[in-house]
Formats: structure tokens, C-alpha cells, sequence
């Protein structure tokens, strides 16, 4: 039986000089994962868990840190130093990535003002990167706010790969520990106080959406039907304004200061 063979190489990436990927072959879709690399060491560039793989474009780094881990002695580090290197992580290949009923929930740091980006990937191709959120990390430890949940829309074509890249736009190093790929909870008490009830209104729309209430909420994304992101709204109110989207369908992602994303799919006429 042949099993999971990994392999690295040094060579041009879609017509990008300078590239590193770390590939693994022969990888059956899981359902769930749950992993905190402390299976292996610092610091080796491009180390990743087998089936996973990592890319790394022009001078970017990727390896396995043992820097103050949010659990155990391991965490994935990505540093581009600049604009330009970018580095992304790939996550194994699921077989629910657009099934509506799980999330990746993953705790994360940098040691400046960081910027990262979650997203879908196909294969290790790193065109065909498409960001379904930013990630803004301000804190410098894993505390109270490292915890992130990213929810995955449903229009994300099946064979996607979920991934993690940072686009060499922060000079910061990104720091990452305890990443799951899990069912989303049930609705339950905490869900009922803080997004149960809250309504995403009219549908269809044409302009103008209302939301019924705002004061848990503190970021709103807009995606289209295939998870790319068009708009971020860092301070939002009970009105969103969407007149320069046009007529389609839309996913309103509602962030919760908690790390809860609750999304709605509306229709613009």
C-alpha cells in the first residue's frame, strides 16, 4: 500500500522565481482535523503535517516555531518580510469544505501589527488563492482575543483546499497554534444571547439592508457567490449601504466581538 509520501521543491511557480513548495501525495479527505504541531520541530523551511502543504514565493519563510505556542511546543510561523513574499499554508484536503456545517477554528498572534488572510486554494496553486476573510491580529501573546472561527460559505467549489496566507503586506511574524476543522455547536445559550433573533432584512434587497441589531457585532464582510470578499466594515450600524453591489446573490457575514460569525444569504435585485 502506498502511503503518504511528502516532497519539497525549489523551482519557478506560475511563473513566480523563487518558489518553495512542500507537497504531499496520496492524501484521502478528511472530515475533521485537529492539529497542534507538536509533532514537529523548529526550523526547517517549509515544514508542515503530512497532508498538508506549504508555499513559499520570493524570500517569504514558513517553519515550525517553538516561540511560546499557544499549547504544547509547536506552532506554524510565516514571515514575508516585505511586499511580495508570501507565503501560504494549505490545509488538508476535507470533504465538507462547503457543506455549511463545519468551521476552522484556530488561535493566532504576531509579534507587530499582523495581517494574514483565510481563504481556498486549489491544489498548492497559489493564483488560484481566494481570500474568504482578512485577519488583522493586534495581540502580541495568545490571550483572550487569539482565538479566531472562520465559517466557510457553501458556493466554495468542492476540491478547494482550505488555507492561510500572508500576502507580504506586514513585516510582522504571524504565529499560529491549535488549528480544527469542526461540526459549528449547536444554537445554544450563549448563540441565543448574543446573535439569536438578530435579522438581516429585506430579501431581496435593492440598495439598502437593515440590520436588527448591531451592538455585539463588530465587523461586517460581504462575499459573493464564490467566497471573494468585496467589502469590510469595521464600524457598522443597523444600516448598510449596497449600492455600488451588482443585482446578484451575497453572503452578509455578521463578526461578533466574541469570534462568532453569523452569515445571511441575500439576494440584490
Amino acid at each position: 500500500m502506498i502511503k503518504n509520501l511528502s516532497f519539497k521543491n525549489c523551482l519557478p511557480l506560475l511563473g513566480i522565481l523563487g518558489g518553495m513548495f512542500t507537497a504531499n501525495a496520496q492524501c484521502n479527505a478528511v472530515s475533521s482535523f485537529s492539529e497542534n504541531f507538536d509533532a514537529y520541530s523548529c526550523c526547517n523551511m517549509g515544514v508542515v503535517p503530512t497532508c498538508w502543504e506549504s508555499v513559499m514565493l520570493n524570500g517569504a519563510s514558513q517553519i515550525i516555531s517553538s516561540s511560546q505556542p499557544a499549547s504544547g511546543t509547536s506552532q506554524i510561523y510565516q514571515n514575508g518580510y516585505g511586499s511580495g513574499k508570501i507565503s501560504i499554508v494549505v490545509m488538508p484536503p476535507i470533504s465538507n469544505i462547503s457543506a455549511g456545517t463545519h468551521r476552522l477554528r484556530v488561535k493566532m498572534k504576531a509579534n507587530g501589527a499582523g495581517y494574514l488572510e483565510f481563504g481556498y486554494i486549489k491544489d498548492a496553486l497559489p493564483d488560484t488563492f481566494v481570500m474568504l476573510q482578512p485577519i488583522t491580529i493586534t495581540n502580541t501573546s495568545y490571550d483572550a482575543t487569539s482565538e479566531r472561527t472562520f465559517t466557510v460559505p457553501t458556493t466554495v467549489p468542492d476540491g478547494m483546499r482550505l488555507a492561510i496566507r500572508n500576502p507580504g503586506t506586514s513585516f510582522a511574524g504571524h504565529y499560529w497554534d491549535d488549528a480544527v476543522w469542526e461540526p459549528i455547536p449547536n444554537l445554544g445559550t450563549h448563540e441565543t444571547d448574543i446573535s439569536s433573533g438578530i435579522k438581516v432584512y429585506p430579501n431581496p434587497f435593492n440598495d439598502i439592508l437593515n440590520i436588527s441589531d448591531i451592538k455585539n457585532v463588530k465587523t461586517i464582510t460581504i462575499t459573493d457567490a464564490v467566497g471573494r470578499l468585496l467589502k469590510t466594515v469595521d464600524k457598522p450600524s443597523t444600516v448598510l449601504s449596497l449600492n455600488n453591489l451588482e443585482k446578484g446573490v451575497y453572503f452578509v457575514n455578521l463578526h461578533f466581538k466574541d469570534g462568532t460569525v453569523k452569515s445571511f444569504k441575500e439576494i440584490k435585485n
